[in-house]
């Protein structure tokens, strides 16, 4: 018998020992598939030391394909619609552009642009900006949605219904899209507003001695009548269980509760002064101090002015929105989104705070 000369040289305690573990090494490769049993040829114990387990082989398979790991968590959520070009087509007739403003970060401040579609993409193609005419944008920055705008000639334009019309038409693809691709990192999208027109319908309620605003009415005549807010929660709660009836959304307007006259006239002053832009008595601008004094009137105002449109996103639709400047809010409410907050001198540009006192809506979609 042939003895190897690595084996004389050990006692025959380590003789035995070494044998064994040879023995049992040769069994293992002996279960093995051959392709596993070449890779562990050269020495060595196979991956696994249970002699009774059943041998495992992967096959793996090539593809051509490079796999790239998420960046970030974001990327583990919805893909974004404009995942593989920032043009995608919403109609036969339209598409959806989008425009990156802060370098190559898809969740920094973004522009959708409708645009007539065009089946070439010539321009896209050589990454030009599209010549073709925008008929509607929409601004975004991360999970916050606002400025949407309808650019159509005014001469292309009939009366308020014909214009709400084409806004609602023209302006929901741009919010389903940024909607979408807003909630890629899994926030919940929510909604910036503007209010346009809430000076003059605050100005058409004072000439009517507060007839249509409950809150004017309470601020005109000491009065604390049924607040409007709290009407629409009792109706809101009426509903059948469901999604909306089931979220608690916290309202950021109560009721406007003036226990002190000098405190209820004070208040009457600033927002009378905000919403005619004439400064109070003894005072020779409309500034910072009407604000202050006027800030809470104002603010419930102003919610009372979103509650206008309806509620309901199944009512909210051309004939229902009744006055210029309401028209963002139906947008965002036709799509469930709910007034959840006031924002006070949110746009403070001269023109804007003529126009509704520098309030913007917050909203956030159920």
């Amino acid at each position: 018998m042939l003895v190897h000369p690595l084996l004389s040289s050990l006692s025959p305690l380590h003789r035995r020992a070494l044998s064994s573990n040879m023995n049992r090494t040769l069994a293992i490769r002996r279960r093995m598939p051959p392709l596993l049993r070449d890779s562990v040829a050269g020495g060595g114990y196979p991956p696994y030391t249970n002699a009774n387990a059943a041998p495992r082989c992967r096959c793996i398979h090539a593809s051509p394909r490079v796999h790239r790991p998420p960046k970030s968590q974001k990327d583990l959520f919805t893909p974004s619609p404009f995942a593989r070009s920032d043009r995608i087509n919403v109609s036969e007739k339209f598409s959806i552009r989008r425009e990156l403003k802060e370098g190559d970060d898809p969740y920094g401040f973004r522009r959708y642009l409708l645009v007539p579609r065009s089946d070439d993409g010539a321009s896209e193609a050589d990454g030009q900006a599209p010549t073709r005419p925008v008929l509607a944008s929409l601004n975004a920055d991360k999970n916050i949605i606002f400025g949407a705008q309808l650019h159509l000639q005014s001469s292309t334009i009939g009366d308020d219904e014909d214009y709400f019309s084409k806004y609602l038409v023209a302006c929901g693809p741009l919010l389903d899209a940024a909607k979408e691709d807003a909630s890629v990192n899994g926030q919940q999208v929510r909604a910036l507003a503007t209010l346009r027109g809430l000076c003059s319908w605050v100005s058409e309620c004072l000439d009517n001695d507060g007839e249509g605003s409950e809150v004017l009415m309470g601020l005109m005549h000491g009065q604390q009548q049924p607040n409007p807010l709290a009407e629409a929660k009792k109706k809101e709660s009426d509903l059948p269980p469901g999604k909306r009836a089931n979220q608690k959304i916290r309202d950021s307007s109560a009721k406007l509760v003036l226990k002190k006259e000098k405190s209820r006239i004070q208040m009457l002053d600033a927002v009378r002064a905000i919403a005619t832009g004439i400064p109070r008595p003894g005072h020779s601008v409309v500034g910072a101090g009407t604000y202050r004094d006027g800030e809470k009137g104002w603010v419930a105002l102003a919610k009372e002015y979103t509650q206008l449109v309806s509620a309901d996103p199944d009512s909210v639709d051309a004939s229902s929105i009744g006055r210029r400047g309401l028209e963002e809010v139906a947008l965002y409410k036709s799509r469930d989104a709910d007034v959840t907050k006031i924002e006070h001198l949110a746009h403070t540009e001269q023109e804007y705070l003529k126009e509704a006192g520098g309030a913007m809506a917050r909203l956030y979609f159920l």
